[in-house]
């Protein structure tokens, strides 16, 4: 018996070990646009009343599975088995389905072409070359994995192989578009990518401690994290970081210099930070650490009953919850009592999915949170947790409040415990699970739906707020006044789920004001504008303070209260906020915006008619803007108010483009050109966008006209910058700036392109400080033919206490057909002033030389 024992003790050990590293490497619930949840994964094989495909694989399967590499081989194997056991939507994932959906996308995205026989056969071709598959009655899946294999060996073949230009392999490729074809936010994350991730919901990473932006083409200080590296070396908000290990900032993209900034704990690294004001860069020498960035900020904001908490939560890391509630306990330690609670999720993207639970739990008595349906159904309920805050509570929002911090808003509104002030949400309603792969790679998959508590889906139509504040941008023609990259949500990406359903705005909300963004103070830009939705949340809470106290009796304690006891003073300042924004836009952009009631109730989108005069699928040249003509005409008996041309595009990054109409009369028609700008190249492929109707900043689903624009490939100009220094006056050495010195920069522009350049500008940055002067205006070049050379020559002083020997400068230049302006750096050979005595120091003479 002992024997027995032991010999399935020795069988089960590997099995175990094997379990355990899975539990150890498993991913942590999330739920983000990138979002993730939990899962129990043992290992890559099936599970289901079938084998592991890995081990019933036949015939031609195992002879194509030969000619791939055999890690990319099994890579395929596996992943297809856990797509097809975990995947949200079943019926999409059958082994014809999937092989076929997989073959569309490679087509959608201009891999290969793929065409249709008179024997309903397929057939993917890809210049000179091409494959055919042949469906049977009973497609299984050692044909899946036979085509599969099929697909990725012909993707391997066309791999290009241009010299700088890493390209993914076949099969890498075949995966991507699988997994694309199901929907946004599955699909496979590089080494890279993964680390970015587990940073993101981990909260911590190596590095220096400090949030940073590109501003005038230079790395410039957001804020430094308190107790970090950068702190304690006295980096400040506003700094420039001028060069990052010798490597010069000014024009590289952000996503390589935060890469330059991170590393491994202990690592040193050394900047030249420029602050404002400063007479030259300074050099620090900094230590990379492990750094907790906190992922809730708070303040307390007075009011004349006490105070309220405002807590901005950036995304749903492992310690939101407790940052919050920290915060809210520290709140209410304060003399003063607390009389509300602002959360602000504007640009809140998601994250880890146990931690939104957590936070919507910290408001709810009891009661469901939320529900998720995937392939079994599961709920997550509200727990007699230590601490519980009854406070009223309003959760700020717009179109890039997404996921976990849905859900937040959505469980807090269902059961009565907030209001939601702000824009309509992202409308993200999937949980992703992450699988970790071999080579530190990863798979991230839908696995379910989730719904609020009342049991409503938010896919593709988001959270709609009970206050509905719009902003109006204070531009100088009408475009884009609603804002540069609206219609952005879920329903806008390729494959969405559930593609019927579609963000109708509620035409009939009275609680919805558009209003003015407050323009930046021209003599101090650091000073942010007045933030009004803030403000409104904040009114709001104080205004019910007044009228209920601190704090408020629970049986006030529901957000239909709220809205009821504070209906005159809702209706009163969105009127206010409302009646001036239609002022503006009459006055400066010509633009009829007023709306009677009769007018907001009678709207029926059945009364309006719209057409694009242009093929569904156009060209246009790389570099070139969109046309896109337009009508639309008012069938009905009614004026249709508050109307808008937009165009948006299935990629996040080239923004949305909108005109407002206004008002049409009954039997009017208008007509109208949209210029859509495409920052992309042909060999990103065909761009498919949508030109709609929208009414009151609501995109109408019924009135949207797909288009598909394919970018012809086509040179675009390409510049040649060089600099010297000429006409020196003042100093001794020829090329050389000395201290007092007077110089040109003489700024050399060739086209190096075979087109002619347009509207060309040029800018030279003063990268050095006080130690020199130099005109940074922008300066017109006109147009440049192809291989003319222009020269521009822009003054620089040199103060008389110059201590550098190199003086950096920069150097942009754009043209209207560029994506990208042209950006280079350059360092300026300089000659420091002779040190003097300090007994010297105060002569009272100037820096500069006199003119």
């Amino acid at each position: 018996m002992r024997d027995w024992k032991k010999m399935l003790q020795y069988a089960l050990w590997p099995i175990l070990s094997l379990a355990f590293y899975f539990a150890l490497n498993a991913e942590r619930s999330v739920v983000g646009r990138d979002g993730q949840k939990p899962f129990n994964f043992m290992t890559f094989r099936a599970i289901g009343d079938r084998e592991s495909p890995a081990m019933t694989r036949t015939g031609q399967a195992q002879d194509f599975a030969d000619r791939l590499d055999v890690s990319e081989s099994l890579l395929i194997d596996s992943i297809i088995t856990i797509v097809q056991n975990y995947y949200v939507d079943e019926p999409r994932v059958e082994n014809r389905q999937l092989i076929e959906s997989t073959l569309r996308s490679l087509h959608e995205n201009d891999v290969a072409a793929l065409s249709a026989s008179s024997d309903r056969s397929l057939r993917l071709t890809k210049g000179s070359d091409s494959i055919a598959f042949r469906f049977s009655m009973r497609y299984t899946y050692d044909d899946l994995m036979r085509d599969a294999l099929r697909t990725s060996q012909f993707l391997e073949r066309h791999r290009s192989r241009e010299k700088g230009r890493k390209s993914p392999s076949g099969a890498f490729q075949f995966l991507s578009a699988m997994l694309a074809s199901l929907d946004p936010h599955s699909n496979l994350l590089t080494p890279d990518e993964y680390r970015d991730l587990r940073q993101g919901t981990e909260g911590s990473f190596g590095g220096l401690g400090v949030v940073v932006g590109i501003q005038d083409d230079v790395l410039t200080v957001i804020k430094p994290l308190p107790k970090s590296p950068a702190a304690r070396a006295g980096v400040s908000k506003f700094d420039r970081i001028m060069q990052i290990d010798g490597k010069s900032t000014f024009g590289t993209t952000l996503d390589d210099l935060v890469q330059y900034m991170r590393g491994e704990p202990g690592t040193k690294v050394n900047l030249f930070v420029l602050r404002e004001g400063d007479f030259a860069p300074r050099r620090l020498s900094l230590t990379r650490e492990i750094i907790q960035v906190d992922s809730v900020e708070s303040k307390l904001l007075p009011t004349d009953q006490g105070k309220i908490l405002y807590s901005y939560i950036d995304s749903f890391s492992s310690r939101t919850a407790v940052e919050l509630r920290d915060a809210m306990i520290k709140a209410q330690r304060d003399a003063d009592p607390l009389a509300g609670v602002i959360l602000d999720m504007r640009g809140n993207p998601g994250g880890l999915l146990d931690q939104a639970v957590k936070v919507a739990d910290l408001f709810i008595d009891e009661g469901r949170i939320l529900s998720t349906q995937g392939r079994t159904r599961e709920y997550e309920m509200a727990r007699h947790n230590l601490y519980r805050f009854d406070y009223p509570l309003v959760i700020l929002t717009n179109g890039d409040t997404a996921s976990a911090s849905e859900i937040v808003a959505g469980a807090l509104r269902d059961h009565g415990r907030a209001l939601v002030i702000g824009e309509p949400s992202f409308g993200k309603g999937s949980v992703q699970t992450v699988f970790e792969l071999p080579g530190e790679q990863a798979l991230k998959l839908t696995i379910a739906r989730y719904f609020t508590p009342k049991g409503i889906s938010i896919q593709n139509t988001g959270i709609m707020p009970d206050i509905w504040l719009q902003p109006v941008h204070k531009t100088k023609e009408n475009w884009n006044l609603l804002g540069d990259y609206r219609y952005k949500s879920e329903r806008y990406l390729d494959h969405s789920l559930d593609p019927g359903r579609a963000r109708v705005a509620n035409q009939h909300e009275e609680l919805k004001a558009f209003y003015l963004l407050p323009e930046v103070n021209p003599t101090n830009s650091k000073v942010p504008p007045k933030d009004i939705p803030l403000d409104f949340a904040q009114k709001l809470l104080s205004e019910l303070a007044n009228r209920d106290g601190v704090p408020m009796p629970k049986g006030r304690m529901r957000s239909s209260y709220w809205k009821a006891s504070a209906s005159q003073f809702l209706r009163e300042n969105l009127e206010r906020l409302d009646s001036s924004t239609q002022q503006w836009l009459e006055s400066r952009s010509n633009v009829d915006w007023s709306e009677t009631a009769r007018e907001r109730t009678a709207f029926d989108p059945r009364r309006l008619k719209f057409a694009i005069d242009l093929d569904e699928r156009f060209e246009i040249r790389e570099g070139q803007p969109a046309l896109i003509p337009w009508r639309v005409k008012n069938v009905g008996r009614e004026a249709i108010t508050r109307l808008s041309v937009f165009v948006t595009s299935n990629r996040n990054n080239l923004g949305t483009s909108e005109v407002l109409i206004g008002k049409v009369e009954p039997g009017q028609e208008l007509r109208g050109v949209i210029r859509y700008e495409i920052k992309t190249t042909a060999k990103d492929g065909p761009v498919r966008i949508r030109v709609g109707l929208a009414r009151s900043g609501g995109p109408l689903p019924s009135l949207e006209r797909p288009m598909i624009v394919e970018i012809k490939e086509g040179e675009v100009p390409r510049f040649d910058i060089a600099m010297k220094l000429s006409q020196e006056t003042g100093g001794q050495a020829i090329g050389v700036l000395e201290a007092g010195e007077q110089a040109r920069l003489e700024v050399t522009i060739r086209n190096d392109s075979q087109v002619t350049a347009s509207m060309v500008e040029a800018r030279v940055a003063n990268l050095a400080g006080k130690q020199i002067r130099v005109d940074e205006r922008k300066l017109k070049v006109g147009q440049v033919e192809p291989g003319e050379t222009r020269v521009i020559r822009v003054p620089i002083h040199a103060s008389l206490d110059l201590t550098s020997d190199q003086l950096q400068v920069g150097v942009s230049v754009v043209s209207r057909e560029q994506m990208d302006a042209s950006k280079s750096h350059f360092f300026i050979s300089g000659s420091p002033a002779p040190r003097v005595s300090k007994s010297n120091v105060n002569t009272g003479r100037s820096p500069w030389t006199e003119n």
